[in-house]
């Protein structure tokens, strides 16, 4: 039997022939005219000042917390539910990590609790526009604001997505993207910040190449790291922004396409969409009543060929954390985590593996 990918990229535009012009030209490490193409490209389509590549969210997201100055005796807000990369970039920083439950609906830090959450030591929030839904940003500019707190928006998961109209990832101080091979948009491996700070973009990249400063070879200005991109995921990474609006209006279609046939399955509950924000399609994420065991959900759809995922685990369930908290402080992050499965959401998938999805889930269910 085939099975449907949970996801699966579609490399079908100048990928090939640009990494074949990165052979051709031997420039296949961190340096060369893909990843200054890749750079201002990602900028300019964000309205952005500065685009900086790395080589994973991951490590844009550490380089944002340092270039903003933020380490020992910090507090940084991040929310319970979201992949375990912002949180454990806060702790490698030194700074306390401060866990925030979410709100039900968009699966972002409620702003209600983030405003309960500070204290003196507070100096910055993580934002996480999760699953392709926007985060409550004016709310959440607004606590900042009054508190004088930084903001990062890790917008791993939401390229292309809108609030109010404006695009995710030009709303805070800086902001991290992520090129995974299961992103909208892909590099393999990858990741960049945007800014419109010269300085942050400057410790960015100063930081990015072992703290060597950007006016002098071989002078290190700062402890830094390892963290570029290299040449050939930057032409991958190019060849993919290059078609980006059309992989959203595609990825659009799709999402219309599961919500029209998933409203009439009875026993999951669909992710509703805030009117003033523009989703974009990464995973298609439904919430089982509460009757149903996930595993054996997940279990026999995979028997029907379908591969689905479980939602992430909150952030306190890791080994590491569990000990400094309890589920009773993260109600609706545990129970939205508990219940909720991704269905196949890829670029390649068919209006009638789509059906064929929806239909495999109704005899589970």
């Amino acid at each position: 039997m085939t099975t449907i990918p949970i996801y699966e990229p579609s490399l079908e535009g100048n990928e090939r022939k640009y990494l074949i012009d990165c052979i051709d030209t031997v420039w296949i490490s961190s340096q060369g005219k893909y990843i200054l193409d890749f750079e201002k490209l990602l900028a300019s389509y964000h309205g952005m000042g500065f685009g900086i590549a790395t080589s994973n969210c991951t490590t844009a997201l550490h380089l944002a917390i340092k270039a903003l100055g933020l380490g020992e005796g910090d507090e940084i807000l991040c929310p319970d539910l979201t992949f375990i990369a912002p949180a454990n970039m806060i702790l490698l920083s030194g700074a306390s990590l401060k866990l925030v439950d979410i709100d039900a609906d968009t699966l972002a830090m409620n702003p209600e609790l983030i405003e309960k959450s500070i204290t003196t030591k507070t100096k910055a929030i993580i934002v996480v526009h999760q699953f392709g839904h926007a985060a409550p940003m004016d709310e959440i500019m607004d606590i900042a604001k009054r508190h004088n707190l930084k903001v990062i928006e890790d917008n791993a998961e939401c390229i292309g997505g809108k609030y109010k109209g404006k695009l995710l990832g030009t709303f805070g101080d800086i902001s991290c993207f992520s090129f995974f091979g299961n992103k909208i948009i892909t590099s393999g491996e990858g990741g960049a910040l945007l800014t419109n700070d010269p300085l942050l973009a400057t410790t960015c990249k100063e930081l990015r190449d072992h703290g060597m400063s950007s006016n002098e070879k071989y002078l290190h200005v700062a402890l830094g790291y390892n963290y570029r991109m290299t040449n050939m995921q930057a032409a991958i990474g190019l060849a993919q922004l290059e078609r980006v609006d059309d992989i959203l209006a595609l990825r659009k279609t799709q999402m219309d396409t599961y919500y029209d046939l998933l409203k009439t399955v009875q026993g999951i509950k669909l992710r509703p969409f805030a009117e003033w924000c523009s989703p974009v399609h990464w995973l298609t994420t439904i919430t089982l009543d509460k009757k149903y065991d996930r595993k054996e959900v997940i279990k026999a759809m995979k028997e029907k060929g379908v591969e689905c995922r479980p939602m992430i685990n909150p952030v306190h369930h890791a080994l590491y954390l569990k000990d400094n908290y309890s589920d009773d402080q993260f109600p609706v992050a545990v129970d939205i985590a508990a219940r909720s499965i991704h269905l196949p959401s890829s670029n390649k998938i068919s209006k009638t593996e789509i059906e064929y999805i929806v239909k495999s889930l109704q005899e589970v269910l």
